[in-house]
């Protein structure tokens, strides 16, 4: 059964470096809203319209889906309002539903955007207020949303 991995944490959590990590041991492919804040930004789109890029993430998901594979979203999907497409895709596929969620403490955060060694959309780190609006407002992943919730502390 194919399997979407929603990764939920703030910036600086782990989410990237784990989607890297895990993907092959899954079989899945990594759609992250960094990636495609890049291309649009090389594509003369822009970058920061959060419809669009996320628009763009649901359908190379649900392409990546429709192949057969499973795919990891990696972005902090922080409110469940804002991850309510990757549910919704899973569903229209009959995939399986897996957060992942990266509660890790705000001052390891910070900690770690500091020193990203591969750096988001932008190639810088993101500012560190935007780090904690973030982590304020984070809103921990529910059994209703996900067939399995993984805790990474």
């Amino acid at each position: 059964m194919n399997t979407v991995y929603v990764l939920i944490g703030a910036p600086g959590s782990g989410k990237s470096t784990w989607a890297r990590e895990n993907a092959a041991r899954f079989g899945a492919v990594v759609v992250g809203s960094d990636d495609v804040r890049n291309d649009f930004h090389a594509n003369g789109q822009n970058p920061l319209d959060g419809d669009a890029v996320f628009g763009e993430v649901e359908r190379r998901a649900r392409a990546v889906l429709r192949a057969g594979r499973c795919v990891i979203l990696d972005a902090t999907h922080y409110r469940r309002r804002y991850r309510t497409y990757a549910v919704d895709v899973a569903r229209d596929v009959g995939a399986r539903r897996v957060a992942i969620w990266f509660d890790m403490p705000l001052a390891e955060c910070l900690r770690r955007n500091a020193h990203r060694s591969v750096m988001a959309f932008g190639g810088e780190p993101v500012p560190s207020q935007v780090v904690r609006d973030i982590f304020g407002q984070l809103e921990p992943p529910r059994p209703d949303e996900f067939d399995e919730i993984v805790r990474i502390a």
